[in-house]
Formats: C-alpha cells, sequence, structure tokens
C-alpha cells in the first residue's frame, strides 16, 4: 500500500473511532437519563471530610488499576514484540476507548493490537485473550468462594440434610476451582487440542497456536497474580464508593457481595456503554437480597447502592475512555510491510 494512502486511511480511522466513541459517551452521560441521578445524589452525599477522603482515596486507585493492566499487557506481549510501559499504557487506554462502542469488551483486544509495530496482530490478539481469561479466571475463582459463603444464608445448619448440601457444595467448588487453575497453568496443552481438531490443517493454523506454548506456569501464575491484585483493587474501589453513599456494610461482607455481581456480570453479554444499567440493575438485585435476608434493607438504599455501582463504572471504564480516545491516534491500523 502507498505511504499516502497508508496514511490516509490510518487517519480516517483514528478519526471513525474517536468520534463514535465521544458520541456515544456523550449521549451515556448526558442525554441518557441513566446517571442524571447520580450527580444528585453525589452532591447529596458528599458533604464531609471523611467521605471526601474515601472519594479520592477511590480516584486515586484508577491510575493504580490501569497501571497494574498495563505491567501485565507488557508481560504477556512481550513474548512477541518489546515494548514501553508506557506503549502498554496507551494500548491499554485505547483499548478501552475502542471497547465503548463494541459488544462485550471485543474492542479492547483490538485497540491494544494496533500500538504495535512489527508483531503479528492475530498472534498478539491471542496473547491479550490470555490475559483476559487470566482476569476471568480471577473473577469465577472469587465469585464461587463468595456463593458458598452466600448459600449459608439460605441453609439451616440444625438441618442435618443442609449440613450435607453446605459440604458438597464446598467439595464441589474446590475441585472446580482446582480443575480451572490446573487447566491455566496447563495452557501449552491448547496447542495439542488445536493440533488434533485441525489435523491435516494444523500447518496452516501453527504459527498461531504456538502462541500459547509461549508461556510457562511461571509466566502465568504471575499474570494471575497481578489480575487478582487488579480484582480486589476495583472490588476495595466499589466498597470505598458504598461507603461514600452511606451503604452501611463491613469489608468481608461488600467482598462477598461485590464478588457475586463481578460472577453475575461475566455471564451477561453487554456493550461496555450499555453496563451502567446492567452493572447498576445485578448490584441492587444482590445487595437486596442479602439486605432482606437480615431484614435490614431500607428503601433509601437504592440509590445508594445504584450510584456506587455507577460511579465505579465512570471511573474505571468512561475515564480511562475519555483520557484513550488521545492514544487512538498512536494507534497503526495499516503499517509498511504488513498490512494484515
Amino acid at each position: 500500500m502507498k505511504t499516502k494512502l497508508r496514511k490516509t486511511y490510518n487517519i480516517l480511522i483514528r478519526l471513525v473511532v474517536v468520534v463514535f466513541t465521544v458520541v456515544f459517551l456523550y449521549d451515556q452521560l448526558f442525554i441518557s437519563q441513566d446517571t442524571a441521578f447520580l450527580l444528585d445524589d453525589f452532591r447529596r452525599m458528599i458533604n464531609g471530610n471523611w467521605l471526601n477522603v474515601l472519594l479520592i482515596s477511590a480516584i486515586i486507585l484508577i491510575p493504580v488499576n490501569l497501571l497494574l493492566e498495563s505491567v501485565k499487557w507488557k508481560l504477556l506481549i512481550d513474548k512477541l514484540e518489546k515494548v514501553s510501559l508506557l506503549n502498554s499504557v496507551k494500548a491499554v487506554f485505547a483499548g478501552i476507548s475502542v471497547s465503548m462502542i463494541m459488544p462485550n469488551r471485543v474492542g479492547d483486544y483490538l485497540g491494544r493490537v494496533f500500538i504495535l509495530r512489527s508483531a503479528d496482530r492475530l498472534q498478539a490478539v491471542l496473547v491479550t485473550i490470555v490475559g483476559s481469561i487470566a482476569q476471568l479466571i480471577t473473577t469465577i475463582i472469587l465469585g464461587l468462594v463468595a456463593l458458598v459463603f452466600y448459600l449459608q444464608e439460605y441453609l439451616d445448619v440444625n438441618n442435618t440434610l443442609n449440613i450435607w448440601i453446605f459440604i458438597g457444595s464446598v467439595i464441589g467448588v474446590v475441585i472446580t476451582i482446582s480443575v480451572i487453575v490446573f487447566a491455566y497453568l496447563n495452557f501449552s496443552v491448547v496447542v495439542v487440542i488445536i493440533k488434533r481438531i485441525s489435523g491435516k490443517y494444523y500447518d496452516k493454523v501453527r504459527k498461531y497456536a504456538d502462541v500459547f506454548s509461549l508461556y510457562n506456569q511461571k509466566d502465568l501464575l504471575k499474570v494471575l497474580l497481578l489480575s487478582m491484585i487488579r480484582y480486589l483493587i476495583f472490588s476495595f474501589q466499589f466498597f470505598l464508593l458504598l461507603m461514600v453513599f452511606n451503604i452501611q456494610v463491613n469489608y468481608m461482607e461488600a467482598m462477598m457481595l461485590i464478588a457475586i455481581v463481578y460472577f453475575i456480570m461475566t455471564i451477561i453479554p453487554t456493550i461496555a456503554l450499555t453496563e451502567i444499567g446492567v452493572r447498576g440493575s445485578v448490584s441492587l438485585y444482590v445487595f437486596q437480597h442479602h439486605f432482606e435476608s437480615l431484614n435490614i434493607w431500607k428503601q433509601e438504599m437504592t440509590i445508594g447502592i445504584i450510584s456506587a455501582s455507577s460511579l465505579l463504572w465512570i471511573f474505571n471504564l468512561v475515564v480511562p475512555a475519555i483520557v484513550g480516545t488521545f492514544f487512538v491516534f498512536s494507534l497503526r491500523f495499516f503499517r509498511k510491510n504488513n498490512d494484515s
């Protein structure tokens, strides 16, 4: 492709991505009524120094969360192409911007790989998926553990049958988690599976199948650990925001409920832009169900829970997406020697 034409296409695609992202964000934040209640409730609740400290703490954790994701992606993508931490940060921000207008954050994979100079993009997408799988596994593991504790609220421990049901649930969760972690740490087995499925066509996909054998167990364990730390950080942000909006819940109780919310969110297909409504509904359902079982539910908690969930969405998706629109202009959709 000629240099002038390539540059023109790159500029046009960048502009399209930025315009669509900005328009959708503007619609969600200022035209749609989904966040209209948030500003009013926010002004009403923020009236003390302690609450301001909690809010500032939650805000400070935004770059920490994104930096961890950047470190994780750099660790993975370095197997294909060495990238600086700064470029990794740019890729993560740009990926979030692109993901706002695509279902199930697919744009996150696509947005990142266009920061690369020479690595095969499809291989880079597969590498990025490995990191997403680690984050998904973290959500599933902690969600299953939370469900075990949640189950206790509905079982009468004086009933022998219920005790056996609980024990069976614990054993089932332990086995499930063990299998998931074992499968993840032996990710290279995917290559064998692909080889058997593809048969005589394996040579055509070998280049991409080999991506899954790039990482040893130590590498995968590091990625899983980073995913766990990220999970704890954005869960703690949620907890801080619940306190900001006057939802009285202790840390361990909140972490259990938040883990269930995230677990449910993983199985609901959404476009990132519409997550504010889904996330708020799921959070409200889980928290209300729990508080009602304890006979401490109050109707005024509704706005507080939805507000905390919505503000977390703004912190970790909307703000990075806005920043990411600037980094979209660093993406190379067409390259000199590789126009794939």
